[in-house]
């Protein structure tokens, strides 16, 4: 008897994380590669890996789930997302399908991420809560009644550009003083760059190179 599975698949700024699950949201295998810095050579990375690990297995493949920065999951497209090196509209969910022949559906990673506790982590059983994610960018997704809250346009709930200060620090989405320009993993090391320029103060992270939110 084949076991229903399906692929997840998480694309951040500098890496892109994918898995195999089963129904009950058991992973299969799991691995990661560098974010290519075209949405084809991603597409054509991320297929060949799965698609190896798939081979010879008594799998019946469901499809493919999506998270990636700026995901729209009404249209299944990636609308100018400032921590990618491809800009502008990519129909990366189209792309996919045509390059594996699944089914491939797309949402805003953060989104993705709430999805999952909601089913199978530690959001279960709750109807009301907010997903942080923290990384390149900072992402949020928001859960009320039960139901993930899009809105209009598929980009309700985008805390990372929600402006903190207007006279702030430059966004790659073109803004000023988006939260996640403080509060992301590349905020944080801009504030200790800052702090380690206007100051004379001893520290330990003077001497790191690469200053990195991980060394930090």
């Amino acid at each position: 008897m084949k076991i229903k599975v399906a692929a997840g698949i998480d694309i951040g700024g500098t890496n892109t994380a994918m898995g195999w699950v089963d129904e009950a949201g058991q992973l299969l295998y799991q691995t990661a590669i560098p974010t290519a810095d075209t949405p084809e050579l991603l597409v054509e990375q991320v297929v060949e890996t799965l698609q190896a690990a798939a081979s010879g297995k008594a799998w019946q493949i469901a499809g493919i789930g999506i998270g990636a920065p700026n995901g729209n999951f009404y249209n299944g497209t990636i609308e100018f997302a400032p921590n990618l090196k491809f800009k502008g509209i990519v129909p990366l969910a189209k792309m996919f399908n045509e390059k594996s022949g699944w089914e491939a559906l797309l949402t805003n990673d953060a989104n993705a991420a709430a999805i999952g506790e909601l089913q199978f982590g530690a959001a279960r059983g709750i109807n009301d809560f907010i997903m942080i994610t923290l990384g390149t960018g900072l992402g949020s997704g928001i859960v009320a009644n039960g139901q993930l809250l899009y809105g209009h346009d598929g980009f309700a709930g985008e805390l990372g550009h929600t402006i903190y200060d207007y006279n702030g620090r430059s966004c790659g989405c073109g803004r000023k003083g988006c939260l996640e320009t403080y509060c992301s993993a590349s905020g944080i090391v801009r504030t200790v760059n800052e702090w380690l320029e206007t100051t004379s103060e001893p520290s330990s992270l003077r001497t790191v190179n690469p200053l990195t939110a991980k060394a930090i």
